[in-house]
């Protein structure tokens, strides 16, 4: 279990704690966990097709948040279309897929990869933000 929790996921998890919501958001959603009770409240600013900037509030355990400190780290500059290739990247590779092309800071991941009912933990703020896509559109 130490090896769960490692530095770098801990410092994504750290990134989220605190983190003002964003007040001039265009997009945002919340979405649960019900096997654990985990939510996430994300908050996106996004403009001619590029998340400009995330926010997240959590209430749930530290993989949780490190995913969504994660999100919000690197979900900034992108094309908002990249959100769900992203997740869609996340979920393949944590399913054991070592092809799926996922972005460099995902491999901190790497010891969550056993341990598939932590999964969703993980991916709660990537569904949340393809969420908050969708829910606009």
């Amino acid at each position: 279990m130490d090896q769960l929790y490692q530095e770098r996921i801990l410092g994504f998890a750290r990134a989220t704690r605190g983190m003002a919501p964003l007040d001039e958001h265009t997009h945002e959603a919340s979405v649960s966990n019900p096997t654990c009770g985990d939510r996430v409240d994300i908050k996106l600013k996004i403009e001619n097709g590029t998340v400009i900037a995330a926010s997240a509030a959590i209430r749930g355990c530290a993989l949780c948040e490190a995913g969504a400190g994660l999100l919000t780290q690197i979900a900034p500059q992108r094309q908002q279309q990249e959100l769900e290739q992203m997740r869609d990247a996340l979920v393949a590779w944590l399913a054991g897929a070592d092809d799926a092309d996922i972005q460099e800071e995902m491999s901190a991941f790497a010891p969550v990869r056993d341990i598939k009912n932590r999964h969703k933990c993980v991916t709660l703020a990537f569904e949340a933000s393809v969420k908050a896509l969708s829910d606009k559109g």
